[in-house]
């Protein structure tokens, strides 16, 4: 007798061999300034890192924390970061906005 499991991803994980990859929300200030924030992996919370500069699509992987392999073992947690920006903000933020368009040189098209 044969069988085979089909194991279904579920809306946080995708589990690619014992790999599991998750989308990684982060604000743009998180991703101009770094920042240590925690993210839920399948067992325990996880503490990582967000370099200073990090772009949309940009991948971070945690060694050893994915899905158990049958040795033991176990395969990684990649992330993959997705910079949102607010649908809404306050005319504080708005201003704050503004005021970083003014003054900033960056445009992403000429580099």
């Amino acid at each position: 007798m044969f069988l085979k499991i089909h194991i279904l991803d579920n809306p946080k994980f995708q589990l690619e061999g014992y790999n599991l990859k998750q989308d990684l929300f982060i604000t743009p200030w998180e991703a101009t300034l770094g920042e240590r924030i925690k993210v839920n992996g399948m067992e325990e919370e996880v503490t990582v890192y967000i370099p200073a500069g990090i772009q949309s699509g940009e991948k971070i992987k945690i060694p050893q924390k994915g899905y158990k392999n049958n040795n033991g073992g176990r395969g990684d947690l990649i992330l993959e970061v997705k910079i949102m920006v607010p649908k809404q903000m306050t005319e504080k933020e708005r201003k704050m906005f503004e005021k970083l368009k003014e003054i900033s040189k960056f445009n992403p098209r000429n580099s």
